[in-house]
């Protein structure tokens, strides 16, 4: 995943160096580039890290301070996170089969459920009993 973040107390191309040094330390930080025309660091991130901890690490530099840009909002996903539709949904389906499966049981066990499909209780026995002897 990618952040952006505003640095500030930056004033040269040495403190560049000093504050991608000290961020690409952080674990879980694979890339950042740190930019002085605009103070920001753009950061990669296996998975995402505190600004607390990158503000502990880039503490390490110098005097420099990091915030999120635009209030944390600027983030996005990398392929290896990007979810596929099932594994999505996959929570509330199976909420859904498991409801399903509890009313269909108990529709079954007190004798409605044959009337709702409109079958009748003898025929369904029949057909239970001849599915029983294929066996």
């Amino acid at each position: 995943m990618t952040h952006t973040y505003n640095i500030t107390g930056m004033t040269c191309n040495g403190c560049i160096a000093k504050a991608k040094s000290q961020l690409l330390k952080i674990r879980d930080v694979t890339e950042a580039d740190v930019q002085l025309a605009a103070p920001q660091a753009t950061i990669k991130m296996q998975k995402h890290i505190p600004v607390e901890t990158l503000r502990a690490g880039l503490s390490l530099a110098g005097n420099y301070t990091i915030t999120e840009a635009d209030g944390g909002m600027s983030r996005s996903m990398s392929s290896e996170e990007k979810r596929s539709w099932l594994e999505t949904y996959k929570p509330i389906l199976i909420v859904f089969a498991y409801i399903t499966g509890i009313t269909v049981l108990a529709e079954i066990t007190r004798g409605t459920f044959l009337k709702w499909v409109g079958v009748s209780p003898v025929i369904f026995l029949n057909c239970v009993e001849r599915c029983a002897t294929l066996l």
